[in-house]
């Protein structure tokens, strides 16, 4: 990929995209909007290479690619008062809104690629979703943990509902811990005991191709703890819900709640 990709919108995956490229010495330029002052000096102050810009402006001038990682409602102001010549790549990390969306407000027609990065591309372990395929956005986010390529956008979008499932899955481990604070724990060790258990089961998931069937089945059996609460806490019923609001958080990212 290009040595130099812009960052407009440095915010928490910006920092992990930055943090997670420049963990290896031979990383590209990053050059970053300074509207997020004290985050975009930190990048600069603690990695090489890394440069705040002037302005939006001068972050386009001076990049080949810009990753835009802003909130969708700050979208049209943000990119309205941008002028993005045609040779430069638009990296579009904004939740929910469209290619179709993005075009009108780049009148240059820059090649536009919008892209899913999440915070384990800090280690090096996040598996972005490129919508449309693009070599060298690929190789870049390759580096960061590897890529997956959308056939339509509608695929794409698809990805961006289950990201919403991370905070829920914090919220579940917290119910655990809070069940054993209840019991008579105590916070700090109750919360140790919990963070420990599933630490383990995430690098499970990193160092394995097993199937989650096969995950499920290897970590219960037939009549055991695992297998009753599995059983009486994931019914037909707490699975129809989830599915229920994943395709209400699918209708709200494509525009059709």
């Amino acid at each position: 990929m290009s040595r130099t990709i812009g960052i407009i919108g440095v915010g928490e995956i910006a920092s992990a995209i930055v943090e997670g490229s420049c963990a290896s010495g031979d990383h590209p330029g990053f050059f970053l909007s300074p509207r997020n002052a004290e985050r975009s000096a930190r990048l600069a102050s603690d990695f090489d290479r890394v440069e705040v810009c002037e302005s939006n402006q001068d972050v386009v001038d001076r990049s080949d690619h810009i990753i835009v990682s802003v909130l969708p409602q700050q979208t049209e102001s943000v990119l309205s008062a941008l002028d993005i010549p045609s040779d430069r790549t638009l990296i579009s990390a904004i939740t929910g809104v469209s290619v179709e969306a993005l075009s009108p407000l780049l009148p240059q027609k820059p090649s536009i690629v919008r892209v899913i990065p999440l915070p384990p591309v800090r280690e090096r372990q996040g598996v972005t979703a490129v919508y449309p395929d693009h070599p060298q956005v690929e190789e870049f986010f390759d580096v960061l943990g590897g890529t997956v390529v959308a056939e339509t956008e509608q695929l794409f979008s698809t990805l961006s509902a289950t990201t919403a499932t991370m905070s829920a899955y914090y919220a579940y481990l917290q119910t655990i811990a809070d069940w054993l604070v209840s019991q008579g724990w105590g916070r700090v060790d109750a919360d140790r005991i919990i963070r420990g258990q599933f630490a383990g089961l995430g690098n499970k998931l990193s160092t394995t191709d097993s199937s989650f069937a096969d995950l499920v089945a290897g970590h219960e059996t037939p009549g055991g703890l695992n297998e009753m609460l599995h059983r009486e806490w994931m019914d037909e019923n707490n699975v129809a819900a989830l599915s229920t609001s994943l395709d209400r958080v699918f209708a709200r990212v494509t525009g059709k709640d």
